[in-house]
C-alpha cells in the first residue's frame, strides 16, 4: 500500500488536497496533518512513500524537511508553496525533495506531479523569471540523484502518436522526450533510437522550442501538465503500457 502524508496548516486546504489525491493510487493510505505533527515530542517515526509539504517563507524550509524526514521518514517529497522562491534561494533543495508545485497550479498537475514522483520521477517547475542558464543550474541538479536508468528502453505507448500530436512533437521527438525523462544521457538516447548523438541532441533542442521550455525536467513538467503519461503506468488511469500484452492473453 502506498502511504501519502500531506502536510498543510491550513484545515480547508489539506482537506481539499487529500480529497484531490485520493485517486492517484488504487491502494492509498492517505492522510493530512497540520506542523504540529511535525514536533510531537514523544512521537513514533513513521515511513511514508511521499509527504506533500506545504512551506510558506523559504528561510524555513531546511528545518520543515529536516522535521519530516524524523517524524514520517518519506522516500520523496513535493513541497508546495505560492511562489517560486523556494527554488530560487541560494542553497540547494536536499536531493529528498522530489518536486515543487505552486498552490495556484491546476488540480491536475498536482495529480499528475504525484503520480511522477511516485513512478520514480522529479518535478520542478521553471521560473518565469529565469534565464535559460539559470534554470539550467536550479533544476538539472536534481536529475542523475533522482531518475534512474532502465535496464532497457521502455516499450511505446499505444497511444504515441495521439499523445506526440497533443504535445505538438513529432513521434520520434515524443520518443526522445520519453528517454530524456527517464534520465538517459544523450548517447544512450541516440543508441536506443539508432540515431547519432548530434541527431539527438537536435531533436532535444526542438522538442524544448515547442514545449518553450530550456531542460528536460522543465520538458517532463510541461508534458504531463498537458496530461501525457510518457510511457509510465502508473500516470493516469489504465496502463496503456501493458495493453498489448492483455490483448494478446484475451485472444
Amino acid at each position: 500500500m502506498t502511504t501519502i502524508i500531506v502536510v498543510e496548516p491550513h484545515a480547508i486546504l489539506r482537506m481539499g488536497i487529500v480529497q484531490l489525491l485520493s485517486s492517484v493510487e488504487p491502494d492509498i493510505n492517505l492522510e493530512g496533518f497540520d506542523y504540529s505533527s511535525l514536533t510531537q515530542p514523544h512521537a513514533e517515526q513513521r515511513q511514508s512513500d511521499l509527504v506533500l509539504l506545504s512551506v510558506c517563507v523559504a528561510e524555513d524550509v531546511d528545518d520543515l524537511i529536516d522535521a519530516t524526514q524524523r517524524r514520517y521518514d518519506p522516500r520523496s517529497i513535493i513541497l508546495l508553496s505560492e511562489n517560486n522562491n523556494v527554488q530560487a534561494r541560494i542553497r540547494p533543495l536536499p536531493k529528498l525533495v522530489a518536486g515543487h508545485v505552486l498552490k495556484n497550479a491546476a488540480p491536475e498537475v498536482l495529480q499528475a506531479s504525484t503520480r511522477l514522483v511516485l513512478a520514480g520521477g522529479i518535478c520542478f517547475p521553471p521560473s518565469p523569471s529565469w534565464t535559460a542558464s539559470e534554470a539550467e543550474r536550479n533544476l538539472v541538479q536534481y536529475e542523475e540523484a533522482k531518475w534512474a536508468l532502465a535496464e532497457s528502453a521502455p516499450r511505446p505507448l499505444k497511444k504515441a502518436c495521439e499523445e506526440s500530436a497533443m504535445l505538438g512533437l513529432t513521434p520520434r521527438q515524443y520518443e526522445v522526450l520519453v528517454l530524456l525523462a527517464r534520465g538517459y544521457p544523450m548517447k544512450m538516447v541516440g543508441r536506443h533510437l539508432n540515431i547519432s548523438v548530434a541527431t539527438a541532441k537536435a531533436h532535444t533542442e526542438t522538442l524544448y522550442q515547442r514545449l518553450n521550455v530550456h531542460n528536460r525536467n522543465a520538458a517532463v513538467y510541461a508534458a504531463i501538465s498537458r496530461g501525457a503519461k510518457l510511457g509510465w503506468a502508473s500516470i493516469g488511469g489504465n496502463p496503456d503500457l501493458n495493453q498489448n500484452d492483455e490483448d494478446k492473453s484475451a485472444a
